[in-house]
């Protein structure tokens, strides 16, 4: 996907970033651009000797994120260390993190070549079976995911947005997002305001979550890699999105709340009670917005996902009103 936000990088850069993290013993045999992310640029390394890396690339400093984008690849390489502590789940292994700036004005870092194919690729070519084998397993890692308790809500690499109760940071999170829309001019449903002050008034609700639990935030089929023979999860990646928050969080942004194999995985159960269900809508509110408001910092050529999530933004603030 082309993003505004995708450095170009030189082969001579590669490769002296191959040098700083490797040494001078590994040759590269080739390397290749990874199109299919939207945010950093990635690359896959491959050496003589037939091992195979994978280099991220973070946006230049002058290019304008939104706010919660603001060093992510820090939250990367944090949860990707965390997730791969606990030895049970499959993510790439960081192999290497530089933020020193002096290859290349970008943070870097390279990490394990994943095995397999994104689900996105190949769904609908699938049994129901075989993706319910797949959604199973995967209700059961982000479990495990979100059994990482933090020490505070919200943000993983922004100290100033650390919270110590979830309203506070999810409000944070709500406010930020308007701040980015206001800046770009982007239209919504409604005043920026009465956006702000139709989620506020389910602090409580919110409240109600006291562990901080660490969200991946980001686990769409594009983001979870099986082995088409085994129909094992061979990989989660794309962690940069990840918090301290309500682990509902994974379902909304994954996707994955209707999908009954994974909630049962998941959680044990596929229905949710009554506060669950409001702060599931809330969170689809946040979501979104966030897609609606992206587009234009991304510019992408394609406009087809911002018109679609206008369309939900409109349909979920309507079932958010009819709570009352």
């Amino acid at each position: 996907m082309e993003s505004i936000t995708k450095t170009k990088v030189s082969e001579e850069q590669i490769l002296k970033m191959v040098r700083k993290a490797f040494g001078e013993e590994l040759e590269v045999k080739n390397i290749e651009e990874l199109t299919e992310g939207y945010f950093n640029t990635a690359y896959l390394v491959v050496f003589k000797n037939g091992y195979r890396a994978v280099l991220k690339v973070s946006p230049r400093k002058e290019v304008k994120v939104m706010r919660y984008e603001e060093n992510l690849m820090e939250t990367e390489v944090f949860t990707l260390n965390s997730i791969d502590e606990m030895g049970s789940i499959p993510v790439p292994k960081v192999l290497f993190y530089d933020k020193s700036k002096e290859i290349i004005d970008s943070d870097y870092f390279f990490m394990e070549f994943v095995e397999g194919k994104p689900l996105d690729t190949i769904s609908d070519k699938i049994s129901h079976q075989q993706y319910n084998a797949i959604s199973s397993q995967l209700g059961k890692y982000v479990n495990e995911i979100n059994g990482i308790d933090g020490e505070y809500f919200g943000s993983i690499s922004r100290a100033d947005k650390r919270f110590s109760t979830w309203s506070e940071a999810f409000l944070s999170m709500i406010k930020e997002l308007l701040d980015d829309a206001e800046e770009k001019d982007v239209i919504l449903p409604y005043t920026y305001d009465e956006l702000y002050l139709m989620i506020s008034k389910y602090k409580d609700v919110l409240n109600k979550v006291k562990k901080p639990s660490l969200v991946h935030k980001d686990l769409w089929e594009g983001n979870i890699f099986f082995d088409i023979k085994s129909f094992r999860i061979t990989g989660i990646i794309d962690c940069e999105r990840a918090l301290f928050g309500d682990s509902l969080l994974d379902p909304v942004c994954g996707f994955w709340l209707d999908d009954k194999n994974f909630m049962n995985a998941y959680m044990d159960k596929s229905e949710l009670d009554k506060d669950e269900s409001i702060r599931v809508v809330i969170y689809k509110v946040y979501l979104f917005l966030l897609m609606v408001i992206e587009g234009a910092y991304r510019q992408y050529s394609d406009k087809s996902i911002e018109e679609w999530a206008r369309e939900q933004l409109d349909e979920t603030l309507k079932c958010l009103k009819s709570i009352g």
